[in-house]
């Protein structure tokens, strides 16, 4: 039932496509009239075709967008980053390429089971285990794709290390420096022993299913980093399970700030980007739209949620639907045959109805399509915190 044209917009919407991109489509299908809606028609018709008719008479100004940082150029980069570090902010050092070579056993893309180095891989960059002064540590190294060139992957490596250099939380992962020499771009953080929440859910490499308690202590420790980063007008804007990392005592650390801005400090101030970002399971339908907003992260942990308690993973292309967010809709009509007992993660056996109904409520509330109908941060904590007390008082009993 759903339009072809909107499911179509709205895969092409995550891609990072430019309005430039669109024009040049349009153009070569000689939609010359849609294409005039972009650019002055002197822009799209060329001198010597340009047609006799009048221009398209003056439009309002568009919504003005919060344009992307410029990036910084090659030759002062880590000078810059450097002079920051040195106003105030400690704990974070500047490592050179051959030193992170060295520390990871230069760069072994073999995986940690195959006896290399390779802890994981992301959109832009791959994720090494290293060892400094003999503490484990793991270095992320950004690579270049075609739709991230070089300059603007150095604009989300300086904006990833500007937020955790001014941002320290016990639910925000720990950066140890960066380097940014010979045209590499790495990033150190402590290391996480447990791994991402999604491997975790999903029992990767044999590990043991998380209790019920532990989930929902996991949950609770993302909302209050989610939290921080609101209270501080920070918008994480790629909030999902593979960016929650874990650490030796399944502590809760969210991750991957390259995506991160600075929120507008009055609620009712709408702040726009020109270039969406995001993973698309995960994205609220205002994310879509280029809309930077605290809620859009709030729909995102929904998601989280769903798969805290499913164990199911974000999308399957295998499964109807594809998008584990939209089964709730399975859950909530009394004609389908899915149950929210049924929904449940199979593996956890410790849980109580009451409790799962609680974060059911919860997540479902986070997924609300309008966002002034979705609870805000501080709501969800609460709400988390009291399933984590009552699990507590039951276990004294």
């Amino acid at each position: 039932g759903r339009s072809p044209t909107v499911e179509l917009l709205n895969d092409w919407g995550t891609t990072n496509s430019t309005v430039g991109e669109l024009v040049d489509i349009l153009k070569s299908h000689d939609l010359l009239a849609a294409a005039c809606l972009f650019l002055p028609v002197e822009e799209v018709f060329p001198p010597e075709t340009k047609q006799d008719s009048a221009a398209p008479p003056d439009r309002d100004p568009p919504t003005r967008l919060l344009g992307e940082t410029s990036p910084p150029s090659s030759s002062n980069l880590q000078t810059q980053l450097l002079q920051n570090s040195e106003t105030g902010h400690t704990g974070c050092d500047s490592f050179s390429y051959r030193e992170l070579m060295r520390i990871t056993g230069n760069f072994d893309d073999r995986s940690i089971s195959n006896g290399g180095r390779r802890l994981g891989e992301g959109g832009f960059g791959t994720v090494y285990k290293g060892f400094l002064n003999d503490r484990a540590v793991a270095v992320k190294k950004l690579n270049p794709v075609e739709d991230m060139p070089l300059d603007k992957l150095k604009v989300q490596f300086d904006q990833e290390i500007k937020t955790l250099k001014e941002l320290k939380h016990e639910n925000l992962v720990d950066m140890i420096g960066f380097s940014c020499d010979e045209q590499q771009l790495c990033i150190i953080y402590v290391f996480m022993a447990n791994g991402s929440l999604l491997d975790r859910l999903a029992c990767l490499d044999g590990s043991p299913p998380f209790s019920w308690r532990q989930r929902c202590l996991i949950a609770e420790g993302t909302a209050r980093g989610l939290e921080y980063l609101h209270l501080n007008h920070h918008v994480h804007r790629d909030v999902k399970s593979a960016n929650i990392l874990l650490d030796e005592n399944l502590v809760a650390k969210i991750s991957d700030f390259g995506l991160t801005r600075a929120s507008a400090k009055h609620t009712s101030t709408t702040m726009m980007t020109e270039r969406i970002v995001g993973t698309r399971a995960y994205m609220a339908p205002e994310a879509l739209r280029g809309e930077i907003t605290p809620k859009s992260d709030v729909f995102s942990f929904g998601v989280v949620l769903l798969e805290i308690l499913s164990g199911l993973a974000p999308a399957d292309e295998n499964k109807e639907p594809q998008l584990l967010m939209e089964i709730r809709y399975d859950i909530d009509d009394e004609d389908e045959e899915l149950t929210l007992e049924e929904f449940v993660d199979k593996k956890m056996s410790d849980w109580e109805l009451s409790q799962v109904e609680t974060i059911y409520c919860l997540a479902s509330n986070c997924l609300h399509d309008r966002k002034s109908r979705r609870p805000v941060i501080k709501q969800v904590v609460s709400e988390i915190h009291s399933v984590v007390k009552n699990i507590s008082l039951d276990s004294q009993k």
